[in-house]
């Protein structure tokens, strides 16, 4: 019975573990990606996208540069930007503000709980026992990164119809013609990067877990 109890006890601290990591890491690579321009600079120079809106590539990154930080940083209260806007598109980028902020907010509280929880399964030599979760967590990521490369479109709709409960997303080019520098494949890139943390984290797990088992032997 004891043992039954202490397996069920583990199981419910390994899947709470699993949890409170997978949170972090997921908010860790949203920030990351939204503050990579790095990204977003290799889609301006190969497409030459400022030509779209009547701008030079540098001037383009300005106003990209401005909208992260518009995005990122909660005393900005309005996107400075040398392009027009229509009323639905600011309240748009003031939506995924407020999205951004409260991952910021996820990214500080669950970030100090993995912490928590790491050092404490590395100080008691448990991080091997992470290892089969997280190989079960990046085949499922696998199968939907391969669905979201075949299907893109519908996926990137099904994403807006989630999180946003207005239409304000659709813009409209000549009213906001900042959704022209905004090609699809840029957005594709960032979900793949996304998806690129959460598999390096992963390895990197599975790594030390094995590494902590031969440190074992």
């Amino acid at each position: 019975m004891n043992g039954k109890y202490l397996m069920k006890k583990n199981n419910l601290i390994l899947l709470r573990d699993m949890i409170v990591i997978g949170i972090a890491v997921i908010s860790l690579s949203i920030f990351i990606t939204v503050n990579f321009t790095g990204l977003y600079h290799f889609f301006v120079v190969r497409d030459h996208l400022g030509r779209l809106v009547g701008l030079s590539n540098h001037e383009l990154m300005i106003n990209y540069r401005h909208l992260i930080s518009y995005l990122q940083c909660g005393w900005i209260h309005h996107w400075q930007t040398s392009l027009p806007s229509s009323s639905k598109g600011l309240t748009h980028f003031a939506n995924v503000k407020q999205l951004i902020e409260f991952n910021n907010v996820v990214l500080i509280i669950f970030g100090i709980l993995a912490e928590i929880v790491i050092r404490n399964r590395v100080r008691e030599h448990q991080m091997w026992q992470l290892i089969l979760p997280v190989k079960m967590g990046l085949t499922l990521l696998g199968t939907f990164v391969f669905i979201l490369v075949i299907a893109f479109d519908r996926i990137f709709i099904l994403f807006h119809e989630a999180l946003f409960r207005n239409r304000d997303w659709i813009f409209n080019p000549q009213t906001d013609p900042i959704i022209k520098a905004f090609p699809e494949s840029f957005f594709e890139a960032c979900f793949l990067l996304v998806f690129l943390i959460w598999i390096l984290a992963g390895l990197g797990l599975i790594w030390y877990g094995k590494h902590e088992l031969k440190k074992a032997r």
